[in-house]
């Protein structure tokens, strides 16, 4: 099983990305270099709501440096809905779910099965 590791400033992004879209949630890809996510992308038309978002994967770039997402749920529950399963299992192999307070405790990382995963701070 493949060790993730994510840069600290990328889950600081990720929390005050979700802050500023509240009452909607947040959503992106997410870059790795060596097992290293690095970097947040951000597809035009994307669509977030109080309860959903919707990413364009046509606008995702030719990358093989994609490995999965991150994405935001107004509320304390940083556990992935059914809809979240579905979208994990096909967009890479590690997605970050934050939820308020929004801070360096309220984010968890999943497989693209939905399992949780611990990924390391660096």
């Amino acid at each position: 099983m493949k060790r993730w590791a994510i840069e600290r400033e990328v889950i600081e992004a990720i929390n005050e990305s979700a802050r500023y879209s509240l009452p909607n949630e947040f959503l992106c890809l997410l870059r790795a270099e060596k097992g290293v996510v690095t970097e947040l992308i951000l597809l035009p038309g994307t669509i977030s709501g109080e309860s959903h978002g919707i990413l364009d994967v046509n606008m995702a770039p030719i990358s093989f440096g994609v490995v999965g997402s991150a994405h935001s749920h107004p509320g304390t529950c940083n556990r992935p809905s059914d809809a979240d399963m579905g979208f994990f299992n096909s967009m890479g192999g590690i997605h970050i779910i934050t939820c308020e307070p929004f801070n360096s405790k309220s984010w968890k990382a999943y497989n693209s099965s939905g399992e949780p995963i611990d990924v390391d701070l660096v």
